[in-house]
């Protein structure tokens, strides 16, 4: 059902933004709002009630949210702009739309591999933390050294010993 969701997620996204820049149709930036934020509530409902964990899944519905924000602001961007002697309505739009997608892209791109660069650090963490010996491994270890004639300087007092 997630695949479904998120499939019809990103397939509107991406055709109207195609729609958008072709100058097909482009909608209000209400019913872009409205199919956006229908689109993340189905999404969060459906993902709350499967249980499931799906990475790729999350980033393709992060791209397609990127994709609906761009959407939204070229819309705004194409009923807000009154300046037609400098550059139209529909060029302005485009031009929104293009940059926009474009750090869209980016940004999601970035946010991957900073969540790939977090998990391989913190993966590096797990594995170099070794446990805390016990006593008695370390008086093993300390009758092994003894054994093998190893120098040791032992500074300040310690409970090992009894010169005190």
């Amino acid at each position: 059902m997630q695949v479904l969701i998120v499939a019809i997620s990103f397939l509107t996204a991406a055709l109207g933004a195609t729609a958008m820049y072709n100058a097909v149709y482009i909608p209000s930036a209400k019913i872009v709002l409205f199919l956006g934020l229908t689109t993340i509530a189905i999404y969060f409902i459906v993902k709350r009630l499967q249980q499931r964990k799906n990475k790729r899944l999350d980033r393709l519905m992060s791209f397609s949210i990127t994709l609906f924000a761009s959407m939204l602001l070229s819309s705004l961007v194409h009923s807000a702009w009154d300046m037609e002697k400098f550059l139209s309505r529909l060029t302005m739009m485009k031009i929104t739309l293009v940059l926009l997608v474009i750090i869209a892209v980016y940004l999601n791109i970035v946010f991957i591999r900073a969540e790939i660069s977090y998990k391989k650090k913190r993966g590096n963490q797990r594995i170099e933390e070794q446990p805390n010996k016990s006593y008695f491994e370390k008086r093993k270890e300390e009758k092994e050294r003894i054994q093998r004639g190893d120098v040791r300087i032992v500074l300040g007092a310690s409970t090992d010993t009894n010169d005190n």
